[in-house]
């Protein structure tokens, strides 16, 4: 039920004042701390779960109504503020009071005119603020966190601030714990349930929750202490979202952090909407799926989960990095091929990626053996060839030609037939991957893959073929990212993060954080995040999980981190 085709839906034309000698209340309605509303599904238009929670969303606003009819007031304005994907309302008109005012906005769900001519204001349904551990926490969108004088600030937050500056007193807010310990005794608050973790919560029943929300809205509104008369600022999750924010007018104030100043509070409130609105640009690169599909919810739950740059320094890890080493040379100093191809390949990448670790640890002999044991592996790409000894013959071709060595040519129409046939046995990742390892020698006989093909497959193989852009545009870590898709990728790849993490993809991981590295996202929080689980895993002797890959994986994201210092705005 969109805004534009309800009647009932009011939009105010710009500096329009409502006059009226009734007693108004506005409520601005969200959907997260509903009742009975505890899974993310729950908030997305297009899934069973959402259909429900309309319904328990429109009850809730009735039974506050109830209330504050008790209470004496005439009149409610009700603002929809939940955004579920569908650019709709979420509220079901018909089964509200035909006088109940109905708001409905994408850009600004608290505009000016809403708080003209009420008396006091409720907000219903809330959620705490991003970064918080609570239920569905955000603050105006999933991407941005909201500071005043080093206060992290929930919507309920802003709601209560633009009401103080407006002189309107508030009567409740309601929500999950985590919220109502965050506003003290600074308002009236119903609890509606108890957040087990930011993606599901334990509601009290929804009856129960009914009668206190009517019980409220019968008490008298409190006078409202106004916030600081401070900059407000907004820290995102990644420095193109802060570089599109700052493009509005606010200032940059760190790689993911700008500021914005202005006379009043909702001077200050709007430049800060503006920020964030730009930045949500990159959602189009990061979410794929639409509304109703359950990449959708995935991504969704990804957003929120997905942490905030960390308050302090990150650790150098020079200490793993040194331990990743040992291990690594280690399980890679078998003869056979695949062990050959991993070890040269590496050392290869890591002379590129963290050129002054590799020179301290005194790496180049290692690397010179390491690439002369190439020429004995074979390139014969005969039929039936495992793929991953395919790839180990094809690195092996690559490193040396990549080092200017003399080698030997594959035949295109041998190396074409043998892509083909991975590709018709299942193997397209590989038969893509190799096809463009030979590209960047001047070797093209690629398959015609479409370039998304590989987004839906599996998510272990959406993410391998993501960080393998990474890998193919800088040439294997050896030089800067030039391809103008590389901050969509990236994107991508801050949303897939906390998938990996909560997979326990040890190899994704390493993958990950060297891919955020070359992005120059090394004072984000998915790159602190990744190091830490890397860190985790990493045993006494220095390797992950025993595993070569993994270990080399470990190895050149502890490097890299070790080597490249934080990045300036």
């Amino acid at each position: 039920m969109g805004g534009e085709h309800n009647p009932r839906v009011c939009h105010f034309p710009p500096g329009h004042g409502i006059l009226s000698d009734m007693t108004r209340a506005l409520i601005i309605v969200d959907l997260e701390g509903v009742a009975e509303v505890d899974t993310i599904d729950a908030l997305l238009a297009g899934t069973p779960a959402y259909t429900k929670a309309r319904a328990l969303m429109t009850a809730e606003v009735g039974a506050v109504v109830e209330g504050l009819r008790a209470a004496g007031f005439t009149h409610v304005r009700v603002s929809d503020s939940h955004l579920c994907g569908s650019g709709e309302m979420n509220l079901l008109a018909p089964a509200l009071p035909p006088e109940v005012e109905l708001h409905f906005s994408e850009t600004d769900a608290c505009a000016a005119p809403l708080f003209e001519d009420v008396q006091a204001v409720v907000c219903l349904g809330m959620h705490a603020a991003a970064g918080s551990g609570g239920f569905g926490a955000h603050t105006q969108d999933m991407l941005g966190a909201w500071t005043c004088a080093g206060r992290a600030l929930s919507e309920s937050d802003v709601v209560l601030g633009l009401a103080a500056e407006a002189g309107v007193p508030a009567v409740f807010v309601s929500g999950d714990d985590v919220l109502g310990q965050s506003l003290g005794a600074r308002v009236g608050y119903v609890r509606t349930k108890v957040a087990l973790s930011t993606t599901r919560a334990y509601s009290r029943p929804v009856e129960d929750v009914l009668a206190d929300l009517r019980q409220a809205a019968t008490r008298p509104p409190r006078p409202l202490e106004p916030l600081p008369h401070a900059p407000l600022e907004v820290s995102f999750k990644s420095r193109q979202q802060a570089r599109l924010a700052a493009a509005t007018g606010a200032h940059r104030v760190g790689p993911y952090r700008v500021r914005v100043e202005g006379a009043t509070f909702r001077e200050r409130y709007t430049r800060a909407l503006e920020a964030t609105a730009a930045a949500t640009a990159v959602m189009g690169q990061a979410v794929t799926a639409s509304p109703g599909e359950a990449a959708f919810t995935r991504d969704a739950m990804a957003l929120l989960r997905l942490p905030g740059a960390p308050a302090g320094a990150l650790p150098r890890y020079e200490d793993e990095a040194r331990r990743a080493l040992t291990a690594f040379l280690a399980l890679s100093q078998g003869p056979d091929d695949a062990s050959r191809a991993l070890r040269a390949l590496t050392l290869h990448m890591l002379e590129g990626h963290a050129p002054r670790a590799f020179a301290r640890w005194a790496l180049g002999p290692a690397l010179a053996a390491a690439v002369d044991a190439l020429a004995e592996v074979p390139l014969a790409l005969p039929p039936g060839l495992d793929a991953e000894e395919g790839m180990a013959r094809v690195d092996a071709w690559f490193v040396r030609d990549a080092r200017g060595l003399p080698n030997q040519p594959f035949p295109p129409d041998t190396l074409r037939t043998y892509l083909v046939a991975l590709d018709e046995e299942g193997s397209g990742l590989h038969a893509w991957l190799l096809g463009e390892m030979a590209a960047l020698r001047g070797l093209d006989v690629r398959l015609p893959i479409a370039p998304h093909a590989f987004r839906d497959v599996s998510r272990v193989v959406t993410v391998y073929w993501l960080t393998h852009l990474f890998l193919l545009d800088s040439h294997y870590l050896r030089e800067p990212l030039r391809a103008p898709d590389a901050e969509a990728w990236t994107e991508e790849l801050l949303v897939a993060t906390p998938w990996v993490l909560g997979e326990g993809n040890v190899d994704l991981a390493g993958e990950l954080a060297f891919c955020l590295q070359c992005a120059g996202e090394t004072e984000g929080g998915a790159h602190a995040a990744l190091l830490t689980f890397l860190a985790e895993q990493q045993q006494p002797g220095g390797d992950l999980m025993g595993d070569a890959h993994a270990t080399a994986a470990g190895l050149l994201a502890f490097a890299g981190a070790a080597e490249h210092p934080p990045h300036g705005a």
